[in-house]
């Protein structure tokens, strides 16, 4: 991921705001970073433009190889399934079962259901823990269970990037600690990037990298203490 000279606006006439302001930023592949700061200095913005939510206005936004500066609707939309995407509410369909819900990750690649999904989707059930929650509905489970299942389906298809705006925020101290683990060691195994936006200092022991943001701007950047540490088995 690689964003050169990058700036948002938002609004028109004399309403217009400016958010972002030249921003640069080179993330690596399998890279595990957070971007930090108080409200409204635009980490949730540069989320959206890197998934494709949003369209660039100036300067450059490259995902996997792909440039989104001028994209149309349809790379826009390419663009989005290559991400998994996680936010602070885990907005899992109150109607769906777990596994189902873990099911949605599949099908929003727009490839049609692969003949194994339920399985793929129970595999990555397992993999974060809930093997035994499948069949569960989301009034069912716990908080912590219910972003479990909003990561196992950000990660089923096994996208290259994962988005993942403040999703301890509403999560006690341990159990936002093990959400963060867990989808830490899942996506360094699969070699995936995690661009996490957070305010939780719990959890900054799990980054490679550590960017503080303020107005608009990247003003500090750090490694992380997990920066050479191995991956937990």
């Amino acid at each position: 991921m690689e964003l050169s000279r990058l700036s948002h606006w938002y609004g028109a006439g004399e309403t217009r705001r400016q958010v972002l302001f030249e921003l640069d930023l080179v993330i690596p592949r399998g890279e595990v970073v957070f971007l930090m700061g108080p409200s409204g200095c635009g980490k949730t913005t540069i989320l959206t433009l890197v998934g494709g939510l949003r369209s660039v206005q100036q300067g450059s936004v490259r995902v996997a190889g792909r440039e989104l500066a001028g994209a149309n609707e349809a790379r826009l939309i390419a663009n989005r399934r290559q991400c998994g995407f996680i936010f602070q509410a885990h907005n899992l369909h109150r109607s769906l079962t777990a596994r189902e819900n873990v099911r949605m990750g599949l099908e929003a690649q727009g490839r049609g259901l692969p003949p194994d999904a339920d399985e793929r989707s129970e595999r990555m059930l397992a993999v974060v823990g809930l093997a035994d929650h499948a069949n569960k509905f989301q009034h069912q489970l716990s908080g912590g269970q219910r972003q479990r299942v909003a990561i196992a389906r950000a990660l089923v298809a096994e996208p290259p990037l994962i988005l993942a705006d403040e999703p301890t925020a509403a999560l006690d101290r341990q159990t936002g600690h093990d959400v963060v683990a867990l989808l830490r060691r899942v996506a360094r195994e699969r070699g995936m990037t995690v661009l996490m936006v957070t305010h939780d200092n719990r959890v900054l022991d799990f980054a490679d990298r550590l960017l503080e943001m303020e107005d608009g701007r990247i003003v500090a950047a750090r490694p992380g203490a997990a920066a050479a540490a191995p991956v937990n088995p």
